[in-house]
């Protein structure tokens, strides 16, 4: 990556996730609070979906970082819907997304109903965000690093519109609500991102030694027990298992317990591997997506 000259830091991609909102909020009110940080680029904040934070909800109509995919952006029909409109106001302002975007660096910060920390999620190998990101997971006790491979025109996050993203997931906290902790932690870390950024356009960042850090890879969503797609859930995540993100699920481990107390066994994967490591493990958001948790492969690497 070559310098980092435009950065935007979103909150409010999802309405009912405060972190983000307050965060920008603050920094909107109380440009002295980040100005400093990065004197080598421009930073702007924006409050993604305006109309989910009024109604304090995920989305109004359909997933914001669900809008942002090519398809989506250059289809020919005016959308209906608040947040494919909105998605396409973003991407003019920010974007267009591709080659010709005129943002280099974009921070989404989110929260989730998981206990997962300070979650920094990366889209691609990027050489900046990886960097930056190793060295948060030695600043930040909490902090882990979630790879989940995305070709660029087809994903559908809001950070795409950027050459580079880092998708900032924060929890446990619940939907709609505020964690003076969590707040005071991801203020501290996005200024870090910040900081590295001068530092990276400085020609400094690329100099410090390789990094040793554990990637969380993914590898597949799993969902919750059905008789049929539609049908409703026949158990909920283990009691051994919820809260116990990033911890090795090995075959044979309680993965789902039945209404009835019944355990359900975690039976590997299809290709023979016996171990995974979840992650968004009984998100709140996801039960409308059938998504129980996502599983991931963990490897330790130099960055």
């Amino acid at each position: 990556m070559s310098l980092i000259r435009k950065i935007v830091v979103a909150g409010g991609t999802h309405g009912n996730e405060r972190t983000g909102v307050r965060l920008v909020e603050k920094w909107m009110a109380c440009p002295e609070c980040y100005g400093a940080c990065c004197p080598s680029a421009d930073v702007s904040l924006v409050l993604a979906n305006p109309e989910a934070m009024r109604l304090n909800r995920r989305y109004r109509d359909f997933d914001l970082n669900r809008s942002f995919s090519q398809v989506c952006l250059d289809a020919s029909s005016e959308p209906q819907q608040c947040e494919f409109r909105r998605a396409r106001e973003l991407n003019r302002i920010y974007g267009p997304k591709g080659a010709s975007t005129k943002t280099d660096l974009l921070l989404d910060v989110h929260n989730t109903g998981s206990n997962m920390g300070l979650c920094l999620i990366l889209s691609a190998r990027d050489p900046f965000t990886m960097k930056a990101s190793a060295v948060l997971t030695q600043e930040f006790d909490d902090a882990w690093i979630y790879y989940q491979p995305e070709e660029r025109s087809a994903s559908p996050y809001f950070g795409t519109v950027a050459k580079a993203d880092v998708c900032i997931e924060i929890g446990p906290q619940q939907h709609g609500t505020l964690d003076a902790r969590l707040f005071e932690q991801a203020e501290k870390l996005v200024k870090r991102y910040l900081e590295l950024a001068d530092e990276w356009n400085r020609g400094e960042l690329q100099k410090r030694a390789p990094i040793q850090v554990e990637v969380y890879t993914q590898l597949r969503d799993l969902g919750y027990p059905k008789a049929w797609a539609g049908a409703p859930i026949e158990a909920m995540i283990h009691p051994d298992l919820l809260g116990a993100d990033y911890r090795e699920l090995k075959k044979g481990d309680k993965l789902f317990r039945t209404f009835d107390g019944k355990d359900i066994l975690y039976e590997g994967e299809a290709d023979g591997r016996e171990s995974v490591w979840p992650i968004f493990i009984n998100e709140p958001a996801y039960y409308e997506k059938d998504i129980a948790m996502s599983l991931t492969v963990k490897s330790v690497e130099e960055w």
